[in-house]
């Protein structure tokens, strides 16, 4: 890691996010998230953060408009990372002369201040210092792979490994520690007990759709996974990796959106794009919110000066769009947004808060201000956080798919109904098959179907 001779170190926050489900007419959507901390040289004076996260007229470039910027092309892909085991994040790293975040944001817009141009180059170091401090961990066999989802399950892979690097996170988290004990993980380990502790979902049978009521089943859900009793020697591992970098995994979160909420959101936003940028920007001001509260001790610097907590949070692109600073703005009422870059390859956004509006519509107060750097970007899962969250939004995704096939096995009275993961030719197959049992029972199709 590329740390500075000076003692002086502040603590970033790094949240990624990632869904599942989003296809899909069946089933619900996941949007996960992970939130990470890094010790890493200190950025700079408070001062010098508040003025690289806000606008000015020195500072702020002309945002790229969309129809100025060429279409990439196509990146070609060698038949060695073709061939690559996606089980390791370590395969994905690029040669130590390269970064995983390029093209460099802060390069972007060249800056006269110097502090200000320290504190943007500090910035964009952390991501890759991130993965580079959990490369190794994450590259030996059976221990902690944290990579895209879709290289660690698919439908000829089972979903041990991806279920094994969940608990492992569940097990790592900050503020799942604070309340279950390592040792306790296999008596709490269950379908409903995981939903209400990192999706903060109500369990009642009646918020639940009709396939989830008065449901639960013990996890892991895969016999090749394995007792979470045998899981010991890994955290081991984990617990050295992060002491040794400077890391630690705070929060793992995950929303799921049934389809009647679904088809509500979409009712009352329009546009498929809007709702998932809707349900994944609330679930960071959420993250942003239970991140400060988890961490409250280290809200100041080591040398004990008072600190601008620096959030980088890294966002797939939502719907396709470049521009997002309208959202933002609504999203965090009382922030300035600065535009750093807006581009078909990036959009990316800094902005000092002290407030974020939930899933609700309802204001949150963060115990502090905060600085938050937001980046739009596609394929965004060789990053450490992106990865977690990705095999949290697919692990969930799937778990939640077990209650509904059984369901309507037995709604249709047939142990042999093929089992459906919701996309979309199939669900048509699948609708067809359990129309007759789903009017007798008479659930509305906006509870089982999704719009879009």
């Amino acid at each position: 890691m590329s740390f500075s001779s000076t003692p002086l170190k502040s603590t970033v926050y790094v949240v990624g996010t990632d869904e599942a489900g989003y296809g899909p007419n069946l089933g619900p959507l996941l949007v996960a998230a992970s939130c990470w901390t890094l010790q890493t040289e200190r950025l700079g004076s408070v001062e010098a953060l508040r003025r690289a996260f806000s606008p000015s007229p020195e500072s702020s470039p002309e945002p790229i408009a969309p129809s100025n910027v060429k279409k990439p092309s196509k990146p070609r892909r060698s038949k060695k990372s073709a061939d690559v085991d996606a089980a390791s994040l370590f395969d994905f790293l690029p040669p130590d002369d390269e970064t995983l975040n390029a093209p460099s944001f802060a390069n972007a817009a060249p800056n006269v201040d110097s502090e200000i141009d320290v504190v943007s180059r500090r910035i964009d170091a952390v991501v890759p210092d991130l993965n580079d401090s959990l490369a190794e961990l994450c590259a030996r066999r059976g221990v902690f792979p944290l990579a895209d989802s879709k290289k660690l399950y698919g439908p000829s892979k089972s979903l041990a490994t991806l279920e094994r690097s969940f608990w492992l996170a569940v097990g790592s988290t900050r503020r799942v520690s604070q309340t279950v004990d390592r040792a306790q993980l296999a008596n709490v380990a269950t379908w409903r007990s995981a939903l209400a502790l990192l999706s903060g979902e109500p369990v009642s049978a009646d918020a639940a759709p009709p396939w989830e009521r008065d449901v639960d089943f013990p996890l892991p859900s895969d016999a090749k996974t394995g007792s979470l009793n045998n899981l010991n020697n890994a955290f081991t591992q984990i617990d050295a990796t992060f002491e040794r970098s400077g890391v630690s995994l705070v929060d793992v979160a995950a929303r799921r959106v049934q389809p009647l909420e679904f088809n509500n959101l979409i009712t009352r936003l329009g546009l498929k794009s809007d709702l998932i940028a809707d349900v994944t920007t609330s679930l960071v001001v959420e993250t942003i919110l239970r991140a400060l509260q988890t961490q409250a001790p280290i809200l100041q610097d080591f040398d004990g000066d008072g600190a601008l907590p620096v959030f980088i949070v890294l966002c797939d692109k939502l719907g396709g769009r470049d521009r997002y600073a309208p959202l933002l703005a609504a999203r965090f009422p009382d922030a300035d947004v600065k535009t750093l870059v807006e581009s078909r390859a990036a959009s990316v956004y800094r902005l000092c808060t002290r407030r974020g509006v939930v899933r609700d519509g309802s204001t949150v107060e963060f115990p502090t201000e905060i600085a938050v750097e937001i980046r739009f970007t596609a394929k965004g899962e060789a990053n450490v956080p992106t990865a977690l969250a990705s095999i949290c939004a697919k692990y969930f995704r799937e778990l939640s798919m077990i209650p509904f096939n059984d369901f309507w096995r037995r709604a249709v009275d047939d142990a042999n109904l093929r089992p459906t993961a919701g996309y979309p030719l199939d669900a048509k197959r699948f609708r067809a098959e359990v129309d007759e049992a789903r009017r007798r029972l008479n659930i509305a199709d906006t509870v089982f179907w999704r719009e879009r």
